[in-house]
Formats: structure tokens, C-alpha cells, sequence
């Protein structure tokens, strides 16, 4: 498993806890709930990642919403939230990673934790996004 697969599933376990149970982000970062073994590396990435979308959550929601399709936010599971959240950040904020990849990142990320179901919304906002708000204002 990448190391940057590994961040993203910390990310994403951090961004849950934020979610869904009130936790502070910087008690989720600290990672002391996390039994496995991870690098510094993977940490860091996960800590860039956490802070990236709790700094940007109201724009991160917002383009959800846009691209959601009648699906209000509440309606979208946590984890499928989650993961929206920490892709698109990636798409805006990580521009030397090719988009397929986050965006298959994101789909293997949900057919982990969520299903196959999932990960045809997923891939279907992400790819979306991307092409109407990144590839469309930078052609080139």
C-alpha cells in the first residue's frame, strides 16, 4: 500500500471523527487512536490533507452541493462526505497529481469503506468537478 494511499485513509478516519462525533482536528491529527504502523511521511500527508479541508470546508461544501445534483448535503453519507472533501482538495490544492488518479484513489477509498454504489456517485461529482472547475479555467 502507498504511502499516499495510507495518508488519505487516515485523512479520511480523521475527517469522520471531526464529522461525526465533534472530535477537535488537532486530538484526531495526534493519531494516538490508530493501532497500525505509519510513517512520519503518511502522517504528515494526513495532517496536510485534515487541516487543507478543515480550513476550506465551507468552499470544499459548497462545490459539493454545486455538483451534488439534488442530493442535499445532509443526504450524503459521512464518509462519502469525507472523502469529497478530501479529494477535492486535493484537486484544487495538489495540481502535480494527475486527476485520474485522486479520482481512483477517491473510488478505492470508497469501495474500502463504503460501496460500489458509492463509488459511482463519488467518480461521477468528482469527475464533474474537475472538468467544469479545474480543466475548464485552465485549459492547457
Amino acid at each position: 500500500m502507498s504511502s499516499r494511499h495510507t495518508g488519505r485513509s487516515l485523512a479520511l478516519m480523521c475527517l469522520y471523527q471531526i464529522d461525526l462525533v465533534g472530535v477537535e482536528p488537532s486530538k484526531a491529527m495526534k493519531f494516538d487512536w490508530y493501532d497500525k504502523k505509519t510513517s512520519k511521511e503518511e502522517k504528515d500527508y494526513a495532517i496536510f490533507l485534515v487541516k487543507g479541508v478543515v480550513e476550506n470546508r465551507e468552499e470544499i461544501d459548497t462545490l459539493i452541493k454545486k455538483y451534488s445534483e439534488n442530493w442535499e448535503l445532509s443526504r450524503i453519507s459521512v464518509v462519502n462526505r469525507c472523502i469529497l472533501r478530501l479529494s477535492i482538495l486535493s484537486l484544487k490544492k495538489e495540481p502535480f497529481l494527475a486527476a485520474p488518479v485522486v479520482i481512483n484513489e477517491a473510488v478505492e477509498l470508497t469501495k474500502e469503506f463504503e460501496t460500489d454504489e458509492s463509488a459511482n456517485f463519488i467518480n461521477g461529482l468528482l469527475d464533474a468537478f474537475y472538468k467544469k472547475e479545474i480543466l475548464a479555467k485552465n485549459p492547457g
